[in-house]
């Protein structure tokens, strides 16, 4: 499937057929704005193809203060709303030097899980354990 992609190029969504799972890319200081018309993005994408597994690519963002309002709606929005459309595991990919979540702690429950990676490798080797 062609990637979606925002006019700046802050964040690209794509179903990856042959694994069957969902790939995120953010980069730079992607804004809410552009963080939500992404994110839905995914959300139709996950109804579309009952996805489970998601890669999240955020190597490229620059984890600064202002990232904290996007990942606060990530968690408390997005997450909740990713699980009630079927998502199940969420693969991040991050920095080593890097100690900030691209998730900010979820206000309730869930029962999604997300595991942060630093190898690409790593990351695919978990979601596929994830079937």
């Amino acid at each position: 499937m062609k990637p979606n992609n925002d006019p700046n190029n802050n964040i690209v969504v794509y179903y990856d057929e042959v694994n069957q799972w969902l790939f995120v890319s953010c980069a730079n200081q992607p804004k809410l704005k552009t963080v939500k018309r992404g994110f839905n993005q995914c959300l139709a994408l996950v109804a579309q193809h009952h996805c489970s597994r998601l890669i999240l690519d955020g190597y490229a963002v620059r984890y600064t203060a202002d990232l904290l309002e996007v990942s606060d709606w990530l968690a408390n929005k997005w997450l909740p709303a990713a699980q009630r459309h079927g998502l199940r595991y969420i693969a991040q990919l991050m920095p080593s030097e890097v100690d900030q979540e691209f998730f900010a702690k979820p206000s309730v429950p869930l029962t999604i899980r997300v595991e942060s990676f630093h190898s690409l490798v790593g990351a695919v080797k978990w979601l596929y354990a994830q079937k």
